[in-house]
C-alpha cells in the first residue's frame, strides 16, 4: 500500500468525482435544471465550482442571493434530477473498496466530506454498499463556507477526533485540492473529472488516474 496511505489515521473522502465518477451526470443536471429556468450553464462553469455547495451554483444562475428556503426547494428539485440521471451508471471505481477496507483492518478512520446534500450521500454510500466503512458523514448542512475554504475537511477531522496533520484527504478537483492544503491536510488527487495538468497545478501530494495505482509504493 501507498506510504501516505499507510501513513494516516484518517482517511476523508470528498464525494462527486472522488468516491463515484460522476461529475458528468451533475453537469447535465445542473444544466436541465437551469433551462428549466431560463439560464444556461456551460460544463466549463459547472466544473470550475465543482466541490461547492448547492446555493454557489444557484446564486450565480439566478444572478442573487437565495433564502434558506429557495435554496432547499431548488436544491432537492436539482438533485432529484442528477440521482434520476445516475442511478443506473454507478458503479464502484476500480481499487476503491479494495483501498477502504484496507484501511479499515489497520485501524485507519473514514469520513466523507461533501458539499452534496446527505440524502446524495446515502444514495451512493448505499448504491454501492459502502456505508460500513464510514463512521463519520459531512454534508452540505453541516457546514457553511465552501472550498476552497477548509471548513469541510476541519469539520470532519474534529467529529473523528483527529489533528489535520494525521489525515490525508482524496479529492478531484482544484478547490477540494485548495480547501484540504489549507486545512494542514495531505491530498491525493483523482483524475476522474480534471485531467492531470489541471490537477497539478494546485499542488496535491500526489495525483493517481485510478485507486489500483495505490496498491504499489511505485506511484508516479
Amino acid at each position: 500500500m501507498n506510504s501516505l496511505v499507510e501513513s494516516a489515521r484518517g482517511l476523508i473522502f470528498d464525494m462527486d468525482g472522488t468516491l463515484v465518477d460522476n461529475c458528468r451526470c451533475h453537469v447535465v443536471a445542473w444544466q436541465t435544471f437551469a433551462r428549466r429556468y431560463g439560464h444556461e450553464l456551460s460544463a466549463e462553469d459547472i466544473l470550475a465550482w465543482m466541490g461547492a455547495q448547492g446555493a454557489y451554483y444557484l446564486e450565480r444562475i439566478f444572478g442573487r442571493p437565495l433564502d434558506a428556503a429557495e435554496v432547499a426547494r431548488y436544491s432537492a428539485e436539482k438533485e432529484c434530477i442528477y440521482r434520476e440521471l445516475f442511478k443506473s451508471q454507478m458503479a464502484c471505481p476500480a481499487g476503491l473498496e479494495a483501498l477502504l477496507e484496507a484501511s479499515a483492518r489497520r485501524g485507519a478512520q473514514l469520513a466523507v466530506a461533501t458539499g452534496g446534500p446527505r440524502e446524495n450521500v446515502d444514495f451512493v454510500l448505499e448504491g454501492l454498499n459502502l456505508h460500513r466503512y464510514f463512521g463519520v458523514i459531512v454534508d452540505s448542512s453541516a457546514y457553511s463556507k465552501s472550498k476552497p475554504d477548509p471548513e469541510c475537511f476541519l469539520t470532519a477531522a474534529s467529529r473523528l477526533g483527529l489533528k489535520p496533520c494525521d489525515c490525508l484527504v482524496f479529492e478531484d478537483a482544484t478547490n477540494g485540492i485548495q480547501a484540504a492544503k489549507a486545512a494542514g491536510m495531505a491530498v491525493i488527487a483523482i483524475t476522474h473529472t480534471n485531467p492531470r495538468a489541471v490537477l497539478e497545478a494546485a499542488q496535491p501530494d500526489l495525483i493517481i488516474d485510478s485507486y489500483t495505482e495505490l496498491e504499489s509504493e511505485k506511484v508516479q
